[in-house]
């Protein structure tokens, strides 16, 4: 059976005149007399059936021009050389108008990696708007205009990796234009802002001391943690061959020393000069404590124990601890003078590594249970019973991945106590009940708990490792001991209460050679009416410069954000994410974030550009409609 092929429409039979009345100018001249008028009779009554709007006529003539050049005109090499030629520069130009809208008006990401679950998860799809507070310049980290009072606190933005000390930064649009790689984070504070954090929340107010209440009470805010840290040690960089500095947001908060014998001793940086570090004289009114900055005293790094692996862990007084499955190690208030520093031995060489004070809690199993109820790790692939961190390079499995028997090979995800599986196209299905993932067991708990960031055996506990936290972290909050984001022990669980008694009793019994400063509580910056500190949050906040603002990601495990490289400069603030395209669910459309103006100047004028320049293209298109192509 036969398919009759669909006549052609007007603009395709336009096309066809255009494109074969171009080449007949150019190369006409080569046929022969008979076949050149033919040729040009054919293109007239083409342009004729065009002008009058007959399809039918149109139709047939079109395809009577191409088959006529089919059928009488042979290729030459120069036809081939100009259909490159025009295929290039038409492929040129396409690409740089796609990369002028992608840089200005408007783009489609793909996400990455996991740093702003759960608001954004891996393979994610987004729109992005690129004119919410100003327009950039096309392959260049600056702006024609921007205007800050556009950007909203509690919004996600996409910025570009210009000039921040990131590696591999270096990108392309299309394997062509060079570019930086782009980011996205949640926008926290701005110009002139100070902030402290306590409680997995962040205390915030702005240059003129206003409380920034939406950083507390945002509802998007409210199922995030949010850390000052990813390790006590932060970055490390070596000033001098005896000398270690450490910084946190990428600023120099302290310095280890090394002497010619093998002595440790550090200093910390209070913003004008550098001063013996006091973990015993902790104030509140003057930094004196590396663990004073920002509020990381707030803050405990955490991991599992068996009663083995706590009995080979050193520095730990386990005198009169309660028999239990685990036990809860917490790694608190980093010194760099007391206790000393370690060193330890990496592929890199001998590295520094501070030496917090530690403390355990015992838990029973129905403190494992509310731990796996709130249980959420990275995506992880399980092959053959191993399993890896996901990843987008697909870095083939080593030797420190660990075990996952009897889990069906897959993709994998925790959050909020829940398993699932993850297809290749980033939709998901419920992990069944009697899958081993789901399991309360000590040693399953265990297992999740301490390597289900990282999915490492590196970060087991050994007596070798005593200081290879997992990104595991807990805080107290209004008197409970926060542990993944829930609350593990009220303030009414004998537990706790026990563990409080049991700090105070350490701290009472230290003395100055073997000092020992409790885990606890500190509570918020705030007075007695309830107002914030100021005077508190400035001395021991973060307080961001002019032109520079802190981004923080909603995984504050897994995300490589402010913490790491510092402050995002102005220029780099590209634009916003708009709408979630892809996967299909719940999730689909506008993020979780402080809405932005939909009417703004930027966009404005980005849409009245687009809009004129669609006008003048549908005016000039209207005119050709009536205008005659062949010149008779």
């Amino acid at each position: 059976m036969f398919f009759k092929s669909r006549p052609y429409s007007l603009r395709k039979s336009r096309h066809v005149l255009k494109t074969y009345y171009a080449w007949f100018k150019k190369r006409g001249q080569t046929l022969t007399k008979e076949l050149h008028d033919r040729m040009e009779q054919k293109l007239i009554r083409l342009d004729e059936a065009l002008l009058a709007g007959d399809r039918k006529e149109a139709d047939s003539l079109a395809r009577q021009v191409e088959n006529f050049k089919t059928t009488h005109v042979k290729k030459t090499p120069r036809d081939y050389i100009e259909w490159v030629i025009e295929v290039v520069i038409a492929l040129v130009i396409a690409l740089a108008v796609a990369t002028v809208v992608r840089q200005m008006w408007f783009e489609l990401y793909e996400i990455p990696t996991g740093s702003m679950r759960p608001t954004f998860k891996e393979k994610d799809r987004l729109t992005v708007s690129k004119t919410t507070f100003g327009i950039n310049v096309p392959l260049q980290t600056k702006h024609f205009y921007f205007d800050p009072d556009l950007v909203e606190r509690t919004g996600v933005v996409i910025f570009s990796a210009d000039q921040l000390p990131i590696s591999d930064t270096d990108g392309s649009y299309f394997w062509i234009f060079p570019a930086k790689k782009r980011y996205i984070k949640r926008m926290i504070g701005k110009p002139g802002d100070s902030l402290y954090f306590y409680g997995g929340q962040i205390y915030g107010v702005d240059r003129d001391g206003n409380p920034i209440s939406e950083l507390l009470n945002a509802p998007w805010m409210k199922g995030f943690d949010h850390v000052p840290f990813l390790s006590f040690e932060g970055s490390m960089s070596g000033t001098t061959p005896y000398q270690v500095e450490i910084r946190h947001i990428n600023q120099p908060i302290g310095r280890l020393i090394f002497s010619p014998f093998g002595e440790i001793s550090g200093e910390i940086n209070n913003g004008k000069t550098w001063v013996k570090d006091k973990p015993a004289q902790q104030s509140e009114g003057k930094l004196q404590s590396f663990s004073d900055f920002y509020g990381m005293r707030n803050y405990a790094m955490a991991r599992l124990l068996t009663k083995k692996e706590l009995q080979e862990t050193p520095d730990i007084n386990k005198t009169g601890l309660a028999d239990a499955p685990l036990y809860l190690e917490l790694s608190h208030h980093p010194s760099l003078s007391n206790p000393k520093p370690l060193t330890q031995r990496t592929s890199m060489g001998i590295i520094p590594i501070l030496n917090p004070y530690k403390t355990v809690i015992p838990l029973q199993q129905q403190h494992l249970d509310k731990l796996m109820d709130s249980m959420y790790t990275a995506r992880f692939v399980v092959a053959d019973g191993r399993g890896k961190r996901y990843d987008v390079n697909n870095y083939p499995f080593g030797r420190n991945h660990p075990s996952f028997k009897d889990v069906p090979n897959g993709t994998y995800e925790f959050y909020h106590g829940k398993p699932v599986q993850v297809n290749r196209f980033g939709i998901t299905s419920t992990v069944p009940k009697d899958s081993p993932l789901n399991s309360h067991k000590p040693e399953n708990v265990q297992k999740l708990f301490n390597l289900g960031i990282d999915i490492n055996t590196m970060l087991q506990p050994t007596s070798a490792n005593p200081n290879m936290f997992p990104h595991r972290y807990a805080y107290f909050r209004n008197g409970d001991l926060y542990v993944m984001g829930e609350p593990l022990l009220t303030k009414e669980d004998p537990t706790l209460k026990a563990f409080v008694e049991r700090e105070k009793s350490k701290e009472e019994r230290a003395t100055p050679a073997k000092p020992y400063i409790p885990f606890q509580d500190y509570g918020p910056p705030v007075k007695e009416d309830n107002s914030f500190d100021v005077d508190f949050i400035r001395t021991f906040g973060i307080t961001i410069p002019e032109k520079n603002y802190l981004v923080l990601g909603d995984n504050h495990a897994m995300s490589a954000d402010s913490r790491v490289f510092g402050f995002v400069p102005e220029a780099n603030l590209e634009g916003t994410p708009s709408l979630i395209i892809w996967p299909p669910g719940d999730r689909v459309g506008s993020p979780e974030q402080k809405a932005y103006p939909f009417f703004s100047l930027p966009r404005s004028i980005i849409w009245g550009i687009a809009a004129i320049v669609a006008l003048i293209a549908y005016l000039i298109h209207r005119r050709n409609l009536n205008k005659p192509i062949v010149k008779k």
